[in-house]
């Protein structure tokens, strides 16, 4: 079968009605057209199309022609396209549902918070946000801690699915610059920078790091805390605490801010990820 000769035939909406009606039984070509409302000759090329395709077998019985469904064809096809679904990696799937579902329920606070703003619930019209994260990793302490303070080796988890790392500037020296390249698949880039404020080598860091808009202004503010430990009765393995507080003043940065806890939590997962691979 050509899976993608019979996915045009079926894909057409006559012929997907044609199909429909012959899953409840076979029908001669004269009831196929009835059913239409259409003229013969047009449901004949319609049907000859869907025999080409191999979805249908037509029966010439005396002056009577049966259409039938065949089990076969469609049996194929249905094979290819759950081929091409268990090929999915199934992470990856899952890491986007939560990147978009995580997305829609920040922003739906973000517009709550938006509300109370304007009502005079803040009347610097400043919008706050914090987002608090969590992981148990398969390396200890200090392995975490390089994976956030080596840019080659932040470069290969710090970016969410389906974008690239241009260029990244990690550190775990105060006062040092942190700075992030992202690349989408249409060539568009998004900058982040910002700081290294506090930190206690295999325990603490702390770092400001702020999205720039198209100018390279800043759309929000964020204050990253993150706070590793031994994890309890797991030899070699960390339990990392990341603390995410945003403060923002432009409306035009609700989406971004919305983007925090899923972008992430899609980061934190490409982490561990990393870890289970032995990368870090």
């Amino acid at each position: 079968m050509d899976i993608q000769q019979a996915l045009a035939a079926i894909g057409e909406p006559t012929r997907y009605r044609i199909v429909r009606l012959l899953a409840a039984s076979p029908l001669t070509v004269g009831e196929v057209a009835a059913a239409l409302g259409a003229l013969q000759p047009q449901t004949t090329k319609h049907l000859q199309a869907l025999e080409a395709a191999g979805l249908v077998r037509i029966h010439a019985l005396g002056r009577r022609r049966v259409v039938r469904l065949d089990r076969t064809g469609l049996e194929t096809l249905a094979g290819a396209l759950t081929g091409i679904a268990a090929s999915l990696p199934d992470e990856e799937a899952d890491a986007l549902e939560r990147y978009e579902h995580g997305i829609a329920a920040a922003a739906a606070a973000l517009g709550a918070a938006a509300a109370e703003a304007a009502a005079g619930a803040d009347r610097r019209g400043v919008l706050r946000s914090t987002v608090e994260l969590s992981r148990t990793l398969a390396a200890p302490p200090e392995r975490v801690w390089v994976a956030f303070t080596d840019p080659g080796i932040a470069a290969l988890w710090w970016a969410p699915p389906h974008f690239e790392v241009v260029s990244c500037a990690a550190s775990g020296t105060p006062g040092d610059p942190v700075r992030l390249v992202l690349r989408e698949g249409d060539g568009a880039e998004y900058t982040s920078e910002g700081r290294v404020v506090a930190a206690d080598p295999g325990r603490t860091l702390v770092w400001e790091q702020a999205p720039l808009d198209g100018g390279g202004a800043p759309l929000f503010d964020t204050t990253l805390t993150l706070a590793l430990s031994p994890a309890t009765r797991e030899a070699g393995r960390t339990r990392l605490e990341l603390r995410i507080d945003a403060a923002a003043a432009r409306a035009d940065a609700a989406p971004a801010l919305a983007g925090l806890q899923p972008g992430w939590d899609a980061l934190l997962d490409g982490l561990e990820r990393l870890v289970q691979a032995g990368e870090v």
